[in-house]
Formats: structure tokens, sequence, C-alpha cells
């Protein structure tokens, strides 16, 4: 047991290789809809930040990408309007087990970096 808890998601991280870097930003801002931030003094100079609500997903630029990376996900208040703007920018759109409450499914960066797309049923919400 820890003395302390953890109270929001700060950020998420993920990896793209330097050839894809100007696609997986384009893409975290553009399809994905996300504001880019300036990078603060101290940070890599390849990569880019990005806001996601009260979260930030970090793009990192890697020498190497793991075989298999992990997974973020974002809620939308459109779980339609989502999937649909997502497959018209060419995104693949990955079913999803069902979770009571939630629609949920799976979509990719240009780098491999899985994407969960979730919309709270509104019965769920706090």
């Amino acid at each position: 047991m820890t003395s302390f808890s953890v109270e929001a998601l700060d950020h998420v991280a993920v990896s793209a290789p330097d050839h894809l870097e100007r696609n997986v930003l384009d893409w975290y801002s553009h399809t994905l809809g996300l504001k880019q931030l300036p990078k603060p003094e101290g940070t890599r100079g390849a990569g880019g930040w990005f806001r996601a609500g009260a979260s930030e997903v970090h793009v990192v630029i890697e020498p190497r990408i793991p075989e298999r990376p992990g997974h973020f996900g974002v809620v939308v208040d459109d779980f339609q309007k989502a999937v649909d703007d997502l497959r018209r920018a060419g995104c693949e759109i990955e079913d999803a087990r069902t979770i009571p409450g939630r629609l949920r499914c799976y979509t990719r960066d240009p780098a491999g970096n899985t994407v969960e797309i979730v919309c709270y049923d509104e019965s769920t919400r706090a």
C-alpha cells in the first residue's frame, strides 16, 4: 500500500522512427485533432507534444521501435463521428471486446502505436 494516490494521467508517450516523424506529428494534429504544444526547453528537438484534454501525448523519435508497442485511450464525445472521421482519413478501425457502459475501438497512428477510442454511455458518467 502506498501513502499517495495517483490523481490523473499527466501524459503518455508513443514512439516513432525518424523517417515517420512528420507523418506521425501530422496524424496527431490533423487526423486526431490534438493541439500541438511548444516543447519546453530541455527536451529533445525531435518529436512533438500535444494537448489531449487535461493530459498530453508526447511523440518520441526513437532509432528502434518495440515490436509490440502499448496503447493509450482517448475519450470522444461522439463515437460514430470519431469512427467515421478516422475512416475518412484512411485509418483502419479494429473492433474491441465489449465492455458494458462504453463504446470502443482501436486505430493506429502511422508508426503503429495503438490508440483506443472510447465513448462512455451517458448512464455510466459520474
